[in-house]
């Protein structure tokens, strides 16, 4: 759900609440609160707020906030490196279309993880939870992705669609990220050459 957006030719902010229909079924744990800014189309910076990241004994709940900025790094939080050769891969929860499974099939990955919310995947990948988020079909709007891809990017990561192009967030492009989305913080080359030929001849 959007809370708002601004954008005045190829700069902009936007905030966006993640993970509300998680919310409505109980998976607290799924929501974000997502706010990203761009300059001249690109990501830059970017806020995520998890506010039920951990539970206490009583019930009391934690949350957390991660930013980061193109040049600045990222922080709020701290990245476990994973070994290099680990393959894990975090993509959705609710919209399992075949074109999405053929996707992560051809990668191989050693494990799936499944969850809600766009900013929720960008975080697995950013903390080193997960190595890629890849969901090759449209789903996604740019006010979902900015954020995470400023923070993804600051940490030297890369986000693009899954042919590999720049996802841009000029405020004439249109919302919808048509090509899906692959963010990494590295071997982004790889999951791209995984991706089936008939998904990348997809206009």
């Amino acid at each position: 759900a959007v809370v708002s957006s601004q954008s005045t030719g190829s700069s902009g902010i936007n905030a966006e609440y993640g993970g509300t229909k998680e919310f409505t079924q109980g998976r607290k744990q799924d929501v974000t609160v997502l706010i990203g800014i761009a300059a001249n189309g690109n990501a830059v910076g970017g806020v995520i707020y998890q506010p039920w990241y951990s539970q206490k004994e009583g019930g009391e709940n934690t949350g957390r906030v991660m930013w980061g900025a193109v040049g600045l790094g990222a922080h709020g939080f701290t990245r476990a490196e994973p070994p290099a050769d680990r393959k894990v891969i975090t993509t959705t929860r609710s919209h399992m279309q075949k074109s999405v499974q053929d996707a992560i099939d051809s990668c191989k990955p050693d494990s799936l993880i499944q969850i809600g919310g766009s900013g929720s995947k960008c975080v697995l990948v950013a903390d080193g939870t997960a190595d890629a988020y890849l969901f090759a079909s449209p789903g996604t709007k740019k006010w979902d992705t900015c954020a995470g891809e400023a923070i993804i990017k600051a940490l030297g990561g890369t986000m693009t669609d899954v042919h590999g192009g720049p996802i841009k967030y000029d405020a004439d492009v249109e919302f919808p990220n048509r090509k899906g989305v692959l963010a990494t913080i590295r071997n982004h080359d790889f999951y791209l050459s995984k991706i089936p030929s008939d998904i990348m001849e997809r206009k």
